[in-house]
């Protein structure tokens, strides 16, 4: 009996819809913060890397965001945001193998694009848009 209990548990719990609501690629709750903080992170990983050789080979294949929506002082705004983090990233404390001017540069860069602080401050930006 205890077996066919735990069987069914572990049936039920594995059949279980997900409790996120799932990605999407051509919907978002406001295309135009999405396109400012896409704008933060890009240009967080540009001033990280001082090869730009690299993004010359993104670029190639890549359309970066589909919105455009952003206006110059938007822009402008998320590029400095951007430059700004990846300019005060700290060295490495943990980064074993780590050579010199080796740092955590994706991480810190997609950390900061996930981060309730730039959340916080596209939606400001949005509303000083929509206001001018």
């Amino acid at each position: 009996m205890r077996k066919y209990l735990i069987f069914t548990l572990i049936v039920f719990l594995g059949c279980s819809t997900p409790k996120y609501k799932k990605f999407d690629y051509n919907t978002s709750a406001n295309p135009w913060i999405d396109a400012y903080k896409d704008q933060v992170f890009i240009a967080c990983l540009k001033e990280s890397y001082s090869n730009e050789e690299i993004f010359k080979l993104i670029e190639k294949e890549d359309a970066y965001n589909p919105y455009d929506g952003l206006d110059l002082v938007s822009f402008n705004n998320a590029k400095q945001r951007g430059e700004k983090i990846a300019l005060n990233i700290p060295l490495p404390v943990m980064c074993e193998g780590c050579e010199d001017g080796m740092n955590y540069y994706m991480a810190t860069c997609l950390h900061y694009y996930k981060s309730e602080e730039l959340d916080s401050i596209a939606k400001s930006e949005y509303r000083r848009f929509i206001n001018q």
